[in-house]
Parts: C-alpha cells; structure tokens; sequence
C-alpha cells in the first residue's frame, strides 16, 4: 500500500512539472509572439494577390478569382481551413479551364486575401452567406461545386439554404462535423496565448510547414514557390487574431441532418493515406444521400487536388459533363 502511495504520489509530480513545463512554454510563446506579430503581420489585402479582384459583399471586401469563358460549364472550387485561401487550387484551376470549364475559386472570409474580421463569427452559415451573395453577382446556377475539407461543409450548406446554385458537388476529403478541441477553445479564450499557437501552427510560423506537409502523402508536391505564395496572406494584419476568432465562433449549421433532402449527384473523393477523412467516414456521408459515390485516390492524402491534380481533375470535369482528353 506504501508502494502504490509513493507510485501515485510520484506520477503526480511528474504530470504537474510537464503541465508545469508546457505552462512555461506557453507563455514563452505568448511572450515572443506578441513582440513579434505586429513586425510579421505589415501585409494589405493586395499584397501578393495573383491577378484575381474583389468584390464587396457586406461592405467587406472578398477575393475571388476566375479562368476560363463564361459561356462554359461552372465549377465553384471552396477551400477549407488553410490560411492561404484558394491557393490550395493552384494546380488545378487553369487546367480545368482548358479542359472547358469556366472556374471560380474564392477566399472565404478570413482567409487568402479576403477581408481579416476579429471578431467570432465565422460560422458555416456566415461563410456559405458570402458564397451565395457571390455567385449571385456573377450570375452562377447550377454549378459544379467542389469542396475541400471544411470547405466541404460551406458547399453543402449552400446545397441546402440556396440549391439554385448547386447543379452537382464534388467533395474532397470533406470535414464536415469536425469541432475544435475543448483545449483548444480554452487556449484560443486566452488572446496572447492563442494568437501564439495560431500563429505557430496555421499562420506562417515554425510548425506550419509541417502541418502543410502532414495534409498531402508526397511533401515534394509543395514546391518552395508555393509554399512562399501560401505564407503570404499570413502576413496580412489580423490574420491570426482572425483565426483565433474562428475557434471562438459558435457552430450555426445543421449539417449532416439536412443532407437528407438533397438530391443532386454528389462524388466523395478521398486520398488512400487521408489522415482526416476515414474510408467509414467517407462511406458514412454518401449514404446519406440519395445519388452519391466515393472513390479512393492512390498516392493522395487530405489534399488530394494537391497530390494527385490530374485524377482529381478528371473527376470534376467528368461530373461538369466534360471528359478530358488522353
């Protein structure tokens, strides 16, 4: 009895100096960052923007960028929770439009070179908002929507509240019921400790490359110049307290039980080494719906736009009615 008394009594001690220890670390970080954010975060909205424009929808201004005629078949492509926004499409989006298809990709609120609000609400709805109030103006129906992780869920809120938008949807890897850590929103409650850890892991710092590379199976996909033109928006001023408001933001949706009533053709693709999207969980979400596929991706992993462009390509213009060529 002695024995186990000094066993707990040891274990204790040592789970309070690492608690301790990672305390300290913490606030080290909370320390540095807050000394060094306002020299990292000098960037305007403009900076670095690849050619694409702005358009102002509830007087904030929102990127968006387009390639190919009109006159083709619409594919809307919606990123998910990356910091550089519809970047992510990048090997993706010219070819599409020479395979025929007109192509919008947009920086959600928040993200890539749209407008930065610190303030929490950047909920599914708020975002799946700003989609429609976008398509509207650019005069889209019945598109071919393609959602990327959490960028997944945005597009089938929109399937649901503004389905004249909505033609067919491919979703990627999608992420639709993910939810912040209880640690992570305590974290993320504190401002200087959680525009740290934001900043380390999703907005340029020493641990974002890593996370980027843990969302594909081949790192060599990332090329140095990508991977410069992704930091970019993370140099944009309120960028990490505008992620840290997103772990603040109170979830909005009813998604998945509003799947039920759609009836639109939906293809799940998912990399074969996802770490996110599980095979049960890709197969759980198509039967849901009425007309619905998953199909895996070989040498893919959460990014499969990324490493694998050409098959990932193949499937949205084959679901736009276009088949490529060999």
């Amino acid at each position: 009895m002695k024995a186990l008394f000094v066993l707990l009594h040891y274990l204790g001690n040592t789970v309070l100096a690492v608690l301790v220890f990672a305390l300290s670390l913490l606030l080290l970080l909370a320390g540095y960052v807050a000394f060094y954010l306002p020299m990292w975060e000098t960037a305007g909205l403009e900076e670095g923007a690849p050619g694409g424009a702005w358009m102002w929808i509830e007087e904030r201004p929102i990127y968006y960028r387009t390639w190919g005629s009109q006159d083709d078949p619409t594919v809307v492509l919606v990123h998910g929770d990356v910091v550089e926004g519809s970047r992510i499409w990048d090997a993706n989006a010219a070819a599409l439009a020479d395979a025929g298809l007109h192509v919008i990709a947009v920086d959600l609120l928040g993200y890539g070179h749209s407008e930065r609000v610190t303030e929490p609400i950047y909920t599914l709805r708020a975002h799946t908002g700003v989609l429609a109030q976008l398509l509207n103006e650019l005069r889209v129906s019945e598109a071919t929507l393609v959602g990327h992780g959490q960028g997944a869920g945005v597009v089938l809120q929109l399937a649901v509240e503004q389905p004249q938008f909505v033609g067919n949807m491919v979703l990627i890897s999608p992420d639709i019921d993910s939810r912040d850590s209880l640690l992570w929103r305590l974290l993320a409650r504190e401002p200087h400790i959680g525009r740290a850890v934001v900043w380390a892991v999703e907005s340029g710092g020493p641990l974002w490359k890593w996370q980027r590379t843990q969302m594909v199976a081949d790192a060599g996909r990332y090329p140095a110049e990508y991977m410069d033109a992704a930091r970019q928006p993370a140099r944009i001023v309120g960028t990490a307290e505008s992620l840290r408001m997103m772990a603040l933001s109170q979830p909005d949706d009813n998604l998945p039980e509003a799947i039920d009533g759609l009836g639109m053709p939906v293809i799940i693709l998912r990399g074969e080494q996802d770490r996110t999207c599980s095979e049960q969980q890709a197969q759980d979400l198509a039967s849901l719906f009425s007309d619905a596929s998953v199909l895996a991706i070989p040498g893919a992993g959460h990014a499969a736009q990324i490493d694998q462009p050409g098959r990932v390509n193949a499937e949205i213009t084959q679901a736009a009615g276009i088949a490529l060529a060999d």
